[in-house]
């Protein structure tokens, strides 16, 4: 795609109001249905999972981000790798959404566990090619990164204290 029909602001405008949707609807049904109850007062959690509000905003803070990162790509990369990063950015939306359906839909920590594990691989290839389609986009995945790993050491904890998995051998 030549450098005057590349994606504008218009796009940029959409992809965070998809973004925003999205969460919207996401977050909305996660307070609906009782989730921060069922976390906080009858799951076992660990003593660092932050509150509720801070998960939220940083959870919506990511996916903004990741809509930003992907106009970046749409915009300014170059190659197969432009199209590659787009299919794996939205990939990584498809599989966020997978941790969400499987902790807040069906109330199911280990579910959720290898859900986010499974984002997590998404994230590391993701990462591995977007910076070879735009450099200053595959740095800004590191934020993204850095979330996903937090959550997967969460879901981690999460699944480990209420499934009795047998880990103390493991030094856990």
């Amino acid at each position: 795609m030549d450098r005057e029909n590349r994606p504008t602001i218009i796009r940029l405008a959409v992809y965070w109001i998809a973004a925003a949707g999205l969460t919207g609807l996401i977050t909305g049904l996660a307070f609906a249905t009782g989730i921060v109850e069922w976390v906080y007062e009858d799951l076992n959690h660990p003593v660092w999972l932050p509150p509720v509000m801070v998960l939220t905003w940083l959870w919506i803070a990511k996916t903004m981000w990741m809509a930003f990162v992907l106009w970046m790509v749409d915009r300014f990369g170059h190659g197969w790798c432009r199209w590659a990063s787009m299919f794996l950015v939205t990939l990584l939306f498809i599989a966020s959404a997978g941790w969400l359906a499987g902790f807040v839909i069906l109330r199911d920590v280990a579910v959720a566990f290898y859900a986010i594990l499974g984002s997590w691989i998404v994230t590391i290839l993701t990462m591995s090619l977007i910076g070879r389609a735009h450099k200053l986009a595959g740095s800004l995945m590191w934020p993204v990164f850095a979330w996903t790993t937090f959550m997967l050491a969460v879901s981690f904890e999460l699944m480990r204290l209420n499934t009795g998995l047998p880990l103390a051998g493991l030094g856990f």
